[in-house]
């Protein structure tokens, strides 16, 4: 199997991702929220869709007219203008919002994607049983949090493990870390260097798991009283994710710290600061 025809989208086990449709959907909405209406709707789209036609049908609401049921048995939900339902050819632009059904992926199909294919059936066990409304949302997938840790953590982690098939309830068994409350995107820098120099064990063990939780949140705290101290009224320099220099660290400045902008050589100097503290901490932490 070619690793490209495998996406966190339609990962070829029966189910299918049809969380990003329509684009004009209030934050937080999921479409399982409304699971009998939708499938309604997903019926009707699907019954009335005429292939052939080239008319533009603006959509209207949070729904799209062009949402339907790709398979007989109403397995699998996508958009039925897309190419790969009409032998390549790209019908997206009877819909007023085509060119950005065509530029929509979401940050986790994007790790989903730098995978290798071995690691990529390794994560998808986590979502064994999932029918495509469940695994459309992002409360009830643990696949959308778990990409946001980063292809690197991700790889390691499968590699280690021998990419033996894990189901959900086991996998967060065996790796309490990932029942923390502490989100993936600000914290992914912290943990790939702890990981790097420690492995994967420690996210195995309920007590780092604890002590990294009060770490987090004062990494969080030093990080704003030092940038304050800096610049306590008009940060200069850049918007902070723009800056050339780790993505992860960049989004523990934004999302941890709310540093929004900043210059490179102030980065860098919070850069000595977290890894300093980090070092500290895996030294009090020990061998868990």
């Amino acid at each position: 199997m070619k690793s490209e025809s495998m996406t966190l989208c339609f990962p070829q086990t029966g189910k299918s991702c049809f969380a990003c449709c329509p684009p004009i959907r209030p934050t937080g909405y999921e479409h399982i929220q409304h699971r009998n209406i939708i499938a309604r709707m997903l019926r009707e789209n699907t019954e009335a869709f005429n292939g052939h036609a080239e008319d533009k049908i603006p959509i209207t609401g949070f729904s799209c007219w062009a949402l339907g049921y790709l398979d007989k048995n109403h397995r699998l939900i996508g958009c039925l203008l897309h190419p790969a339902q009409n032998r390549g050819v790209d019908l997206r632009y009877r819909t007023d919002y085509g060119e950005k059904c065509r530029r929509e992926s979401c940050p986790e199909a994007k790790a989903f994607s730098g995978l290798r294919v071995r690691e990529k059936k390794f994560w998808l066990h986590l979502a064994d049983g999932l029918d495509s409304f469940y695994y459309s949302s992002r409360g009830l997938n643990p696949l959308f949090e778990m990409m946001n840790w980063g292809g690197q953590l991700l790889s390691l982690i499968a590699s280690n493990e021998n990419h033996r098939a894990f189901r959900k309830e086991s996998f967060f068994q065996s790796y309490p870390f990932f029942s923390t409350n502490t989100p993936p995107r600000p914290n992914a820098y912290l943990i790939k260097w702890l990981v790097d120099r420690e492995g994967t064990h420690i996210l195995k063990s309920q007590t780092f798991k604890s002590k990294f939780e009060m770490f987090s949140g004062g990494i969080s705290e030093t990080l704003c009283q030092a940038a304050q101290q800096n610049h306590p009224l008009h940060p200069p320099g850049f918007h902070t994710h723009l800056l050339d220099l780790d993505g992860d660290f960049l989004d523990l400045l934004r999302l941890s710290a709310r540093i929004t902008k900043t210059t490179k050589q102030d980065a860098l100097a919070l850069k000595g600061l977290v890894d300093k503290a980090l070092e500290e901490f895996r030294q009090g932490v020990g061998r868990v």
